[in-house]
């Protein structure tokens, strides 16, 4: 199926490993203009690949928004416009309830949710004189149940970014603006390595599917809602955990 991104650009947060880098490989693998947005790259710049001229590299941190507005600017005036904005850079602190500090979750809800905001709103003024663009959030499980193996500052915040991502799609729909979210459950990345075999293993037997999500499952769920085969979707939250969570 021809996923109608050939010639797109799309912008990737947190995308130089995990989940974001696997989302970056499937958005340029289908044909799209990528730019890796991450805050351990080395250069407040569009740095070409070495492999490509059509993946890009970029330092940002997300929760600061001089650096977003400046990213944002350089990028239009480089390609003109940005078609597709993947918001994906998060932390997941692991601090029991009673411990979180003030200052941890302000630090958690600035890179997970307000730098979500903030992305969404510089890029949707580009959108919106197109009249075209796709937002993809990335939320999670634990933001719809809450997470036993997560900080309490982790799941608000991915909490917050579904009914943003609701408030957004109500907002730009009107002008051809897609919005929507995924909902990754527990997913093999760096993120679960904190997570004790034993632990992993019960959830196996949690999950209906019976096995533990891979980047790539994720990967193809945010391809999808970020090509022209999901045009009439918008508002979605999509859950990718093999039926730990139904709703």
């Amino acid at each position: 199926m021809d996923l109608l991104l050939k010639d797109k650009v799309a912008l990737i947060t947190g995308a130089a490993r995990g989940l974001g880098q696997s989302i970056a490989e499937s958005l340029h693998n289908e044909g799209a203009t990528v730019i890796r947005a991450d805050i351990s790259f080395e250069n407040c710049a569009l740095v070409a690949s070495e492999n490509s001229k059509s993946l890009f590299d970029y330092k940002l941190d997300v929760s600061k928004q001089n650096e977003i507005q400046e990213m944002v600017n350089t990028i239009v005036n480089r390609f003109g416009r940005i078609d597709i904005l993947i918001n994906n850079a998060g932390i997941c602190p692991r601090t029991e309830f009673d411990k979180i500090t003030p200052e941890e979750w302000d630090c958690v809800l600035a890179v997970n949710l307000k730098s979500v905001f903030m992305l969404s709103q510089a890029v949707l003024v580009h959108m919106k004189k197109h009249r075209y663009g796709k937002i993809v959030s990335l939320a999670s499980a634990a933001g719809k149940i809450g997470g036993a193996q997560v900080g309490a500052h982790y799941s608000a915040s991915k909490a917050g970014i579904i009914c943003l991502t609701k408030s957004m799609a109500l907002t730009a729909a009107s002008s051809g603006i897609n919005v929507n979210a995924v909902c990754p459950g527990v997913i093999n990345t760096e993120m679960t390595t904190a997570i004790s075999p034993e632990r992993i293993e019960k959830y196996k037997t949690m999950i209906p599917l019976g096995k533990i999500g891979s980047a790539t499952d994720v990967a193809n769920a945010v391809l999808y809602l970020s090509s022209d085969v999901s045009n009439y979707i918008t508002g979605e939250i999509l859950d990718v955990n093999g039926g730990l969570v139904m709703d």
